[in-house]
């Protein structure tokens, strides 16, 4: 199925724009500062964009997305759908196509709970770098810089920044967009060093990740559960498995609650006696999926569930950054693209024409954007719990667990995608007519 039929109000970028006044620089490489990077580019606002990392890696996690993420990737940019949709894997049975995931009792041999399903796309899976690299590709090779490291934001007197890097140069921009990840540095500078805030907290869970040959995940757990999108949730613990790589791959992920987190890293080397003593007492399905980890790791999993604001000044935090989220929804990654396809709108605006301007197109993205984010990342949170079986008011009952994953994906997926962008440019609006009334009154009083 073609783009326009699967999203048909995909905007056309080929209209032309009035040539904007400021420059930005995004730190961060990842799929938010890449998707907002293109959809920049494509709208002829100069950018450049700053990753860490020296060189790419194959290594990474499989990501699943829903239909708001993909209609938002359409908005941004026909191009960035496009390498999505090279790199995808939906359900690999033709019956479960409008599936997004199935739930299922890990303490059995897979009894399944409930079907959740999501209309028209039902679910769709990348692995992370390979989507990355396409996303790359692009971009003009003159916006891209590898192996920059930040280590300090200045204040420029005319209201830009100065960008410090590890290497010791420096750049200039009007605007900054921190995308770098749950630990960001940029988090770090905008909201204070010792901000509680600031740091991203343990949701009192690791998993252990891996990826698997689809022969060998079809001989270990079935044509069915191999195939598809699954869940078995267990007592404090439960497994994930869905293709990627357009069905080579099964992406596999074991989660177990732990109050604390004793280890100095995020990451810890494991073993497959280790992991079967986590998951002793699991039913037949689960034991089968940990089965398969021959190389497993620890990681420790952690999210941002409180920030006061996303901005300051010309200077944003995006994607993880801003609202890192735990896996438990499969929407954490995906607002991601909705944060940089509301920022495109609001900076391709025609009253965005300046430096000056683009403090209301952030303060109104802030207003739109956080409480939809932060929401996500804690029911995310509540839902790890409650397909742990700690739910509140929930535990063990699993016909209130049904009912809950029957309904609490809908208000992520459902969004108004369009409408969300034009509240944002009514807030955009609403905030400079405030702060042009306000320089009026100023003036004739002579307050200024």
């Amino acid at each position: 199925m073609g783009l326009r039929q699967v999203f048909p109000e995909t905007q056309d970028l080929g209209v032309p724009r009035p040539q904007k006044q400021f420059n930005i620089a995004i730190v961060g490489g990842g799929l938010a500062g890449l998707a907002l990077a293109i959809g920049l580019v494509q709208r002829g606002i100069p950018v450049q964009i700053y990753e860490r990392a020296t060189e790419w890696t194959d290594a990474g996690a499989g990501l699943v997305f829903a239909k708001n993420s993909m209609a938002a990737m359409a908005k941004i940019s026909p191009d960035v759908y496009g390498a999505f949709a090279k790199r995808s894997s939906g359900q690999g049975w033709e019956s479960k196509k409008t599936t997004y995931m199935d739930y299922r009792d890990g303490s059995t041999d897979g009894d399944l709970i409930t079907s959740v399903i999501c209309a028209d796309t039902g679910q769709e899976s990348v692995h992370r770098t390979l989507f990355a690299k396409e996303l790359v590709a692009l971009l003009p090779n003159e916006t891209f810089h590898m192996g920059k490291r930040l280590i300090a934001i200045d204040n420029r007197p005319d209201g830009g920044y100065t960008l410090r890097w590890a290497d010791g140069q420096s750049t200039d921009a009007d605007v900054v967009f921190g995308s770098d990840g749950i630990k960001s540095k940029c988090r770090k500078l905008l909201l204070g060093e010792n901000s509680p805030e600031a740091a991203p907290r343990f949701a009192k869970e690791f998993a252990y990740r891996g990826m698997v040959p689809m022969e060998r995940a079809v001989a270990v757990l079935g044509e069915e559960f191999a195939k598809n999108s699954m869940v078995n949730i267990g007592s404090g613990c439960l497994t994930t498995t869905h293709p990627i790589e357009k069905g080579t791959l099964v992406n596999v992920v074991a989660c177990r609650s732990i109050d604390t987190w004793e280890h100095d890293g995020w990451v810890v080397p494991s073993s497959p006696e280790a992991v079967r003593k986590d998951f002793a007492g699991c039913g037949p399905v689960m034991q089968k999926v940990i089965s398969m980890m021959d190389k497993p790791a620890m990681w420790a999993l952690f999210d941002h569930p409180e920030c006061s604001t996303f901005y300051k000044g010309r200077f944003a935090l995006i994607g993880d950054a801003a609202h890192a989220s735990t896996p438990h929804q499969g929407a954490g990654c995906g607002q991601a693209f909705e944060d940089a396809l509301v920022l495109c709108s609001l900076l391709e605006d025609e009253h965005v024409l300046s430096a000056a301007h683009v403090e209301d197109a952030l303060e109104a993205y802030d207003a739109i954007r956080r409480p939809r984010t932060l929401k996500i990342v804690n029911t995310s949170r509540e839902n790890g719990e409650m397909c742990m079986r700690r739910g509140k008011d929930i535990g063990d009952d699993l016909g209130k667990v049904k009912a809950s994953l029957d309904q609490r994906f809908h208000w992520i997926w459902d969004e108004d995608l369009d409408q969300q962008v034009q509240q944002a440019k009514a807030k955009m609006y609403e905030i400079s007519e405030s702060r042009l009334h306000k320089g009026a009154v100023e003036l004739v009083t002579g307050n200024v």
